[in-house]
């Protein structure tokens, strides 16, 4: 048997503690539980977006109670760029543009045409869901307003809302504040009083039939105006101005499409200027996600 010098011993320790240390270090490096949740965590929190694109028809426009352009339906198409901040927070811009299917009024020279532009705040928290928008109008040949019909409305918007789930069907009743700044800078006029707003209550039911592919979802609403819908004469209304219901159905032919079919009746008693007390629509729309 070979024997060992002082020397050759001492490069021998040196070796194996050597090799010890390295071996230790691969270990916790492909093990460390630690780094491979933190890194998992960082993934869950990138960024993703995705784009919801809607076209679609309803045969009146009525908006916050009021016929606006009575006897004439509308087409519209939506575009919806969402970016989500993390887990709980969202950020997205429903681009939304309009044009009536009719001219009712002999002082327009062409259509009513619309154009919304909602930059909107979306955080969660629980159950419950937190809004906050700046929504900028762009009116074309709205009659009443000159030159050409045209005005630039711009509002601010605070919503709340909470959804409860009891079996399959989800319930979510909802607050939602409407501001109107006036007109916009660079502009004589806008087509909403300034200083008044809008308060709007609802409820949602969102109702299975046939899996995911049928959904049923009533929505419930009793709406107020300060000073914000005007009646027959000219005045402005405070106080309730009309309760709605909608009833949508929607059908999911896959996970990015869906087609949807409404119909829907509000009654207002506040005499709001062109609309009956009691107005029936309905519509339609194609949905597409990706």
């Amino acid at each position: 048997m070979m024997r060992l010098t002082p020397c050759m011993k001492l490069k021998v320790v040196v070796l194996a503690f050597a090799c010890l240390l390295f071996t230790d270090l691969s270990v916790l490096k492909a093990a460390d539980p630690g780094e491979l949740s933190l890194q998992e965590e960082v993934d869950s929190e990138k960024p993703a977006t995705g784009v919801n694109v809607s076209t679609g028809y309803d045969s009146l426009y009525v908006f916050r109670g009021e016929n606006v352009i009575p006897g004439c339906g509308i087409a519209w198409v939506r575009m919806d760029p969402v970016l989500s901040l993390g887990k709980n927070d969202m950020f997205d811009i429903p681009f939304w543009y309009a044009t009536a299917l009719g001219n009712p009024r002999p002082d327009v020279a062409q259509n009513y045409r619309e154009f919304d532009v909602p930059l909107t705040y979306t955080h969660k928290a629980g159950d419950f869901a937190f809004t906050g928008s700046y929504n900028l109008y762009f009116y074309f040949n709205y009659p009443g307003y000159s030159p050409a019909g045209q005005g630039i409305q711009h509002e601010l918007h605070l919503g709340s809302s909470y959804t409860r789930k009891t079996g399959g069907v989800s319930w979510t009743p909802s607050l939602d504040y409407f501001y109107e700044l006036g007109n916009a800078i660079g502009t004589l006029y806008g087509s909403i009083n300034p200083g008044s707003s809008f308060l709007l209550t609802s409820l949602t039911c969102s109702i299975p039939v046939i899996g995911e592919k049928l959904t049923i979802d009533p929505v419930a609403q009793y709406n107020f105006t300060f000073g914000y819908n005007l009646d027959n004469d000219l005045n402005y209304m405070w106080g309730g101005n009309n309760a709605q219901i909608t009833l949508p159905a929607t059908w999911h032919l896959n996970k990015r499409i869906s087609l949807t079919a409404y119909a829907a009746y509000s009654y207002q008693w506040q005499q709001l200027l062109g609309t009956t007390p009691g107005t029936i629509w309905g519509g339609g729309s194609l949905n597409y996600s990706f």
